[in-house]
């Protein structure tokens, strides 16, 4: 008795270019797909593995950030990304095309829900550093939507709203300080968010993409709008994305990051003090200013310590009236 995919994979067909049908699978050999899945797959696993050993101790906030309770703003990204979620699963099942929520965005909306949801710890600090290098996901949604399949009433919005969330949560939690970000130029965390995001695609889209002929996030054939297309078009998404991922992690956290402040110091904004201001204003004294400076500083130097000769000359005469005054009388004996 065999299993019944209907639910999963009964409504795709190939009405819409380029997700199932004899033109994606064709696209390319099956033999070449195998053999871009088996040696990107170990390049990936050691990109991840060598940029895990450099990897700085992870630095959770402050316990009084940790221990408080969660912000309206947080828990309203919450129950939106939940519902919008729940909604295109409701859209999915409906459809018949329950394979797609094996797509990276809706992976990714998983684990923001859970991030929303839970405390700062290594793990969801980890998590959420490595879901800042699938930043691509709703980046490339805007650019090239594919929207050409929903035909069900507010489906088309759930998909606008979904990738915007996608990049709003990411924002909220990195100016909220829930959870921390790697320096601006270390790129060992980047590097495997990167790695893994494409790991992703070809150990588990491609083989199923391969068996069910089905394109999953276009790892059976490349879009309509690709503009690498051919058969190398999957090398070529692996290099622009290598550049992408990072560009937009780093970009999100350098436009919409916590600046850090320093203690305050000399001048009143908390900073250094300007030192070139302190040069230019000894520079710009004349000679003649400078030397009566010097002459100034000499007569203060000389009143200073004639008064601490004096003040020790009274208290020396002080310490010999007290002990003179208290000296006992003697007696003799005869």
């Amino acid at each position: 008795m065999g299993w019944d995919w209907d639910w999963a994979v009964g409504g795709i067909s190939d009405e819409i270019p380029r997700t199932t049908g004899p033109e994606c699978i064709n696209y390319m050999t099956d033999r070449r797909r195998w053999v871009e899945t088996i040696l990107l797959s170990a390049l990936f696993i050691f990109i991840m593995h060598r940029s895990w050993q450099r990897l700085a101790p992870i630095k959770l906030p402050p316990l009084h950030e940790i221990q408080k309770p969660h912000s309206p703003t947080r828990l309203f990204l919450l129950i939106a990304l939940s519902m919008i979620f729940g909604i295109e699963m409701g859209f999915k099942l409906s459809g018949q095309s329950m394979i797609f929520a094996l797509n990276p965005c809706h992976v990714q909306s998983c684990l923001q829900i859970y991030l929303l949801a839970a405390k700062p710890t290594k793990t969801t600090t980890a998590l959420f550093r490595i879901q800042m290098s699938n930043l691509n996901g709703p980046f490339l949604a805007f650019l090239f939507p594919e929207v050409e399949g929903r035909t069900y009433p507010f489906e088309q919005a759930t998909y606008w709203i979904q990738h915007a969330l996608l990049y709003i949560i990411p924002i909220y939690i990195i100016r909220s300080g829930a959870y921390t970000v790697e320096d601006l130029s270390e790129f060992h965390w980047s590097h495997i968010g990167t790695a893994f995001m494409l790991f992703y695609h070809f150990l588990l889209l491609s083989p199923l993409s391969i068996f069910t002929g089905i394109n999953l996030d276009h790892m059976l054939c490349a879009a309509v709008s690709d503009p690498f297309q051919g058969p190398n078009y999957r090398l070529f998404a692996c290099c622009h994305q290598m550049l992408l991922c990072p560009l937009l992690s780093k970009g999100t956290v350098l436009l919409f990051g916590r600046r850090s402040r320093s203690s305050p110091g000399l001048n009143g904004s908390g900073g250094l003090p300007d030192n070139r201001n302190e040069a230019a204003q000894y520079h710009q004294l004349t000679t003649a200013e400078y030397a009566g400076q010097g002459e100034a500083l000499m007569r203060h130097r000389f009143s200073a310590q004639e008064a601490a000769e004096e003040q020790h000359q009274h208290d020396a005469g002080d310490m010999a009236s007290l002990s003179a005054e208290y000296t006992m009388p003697t007696t003799k004996i005869d």
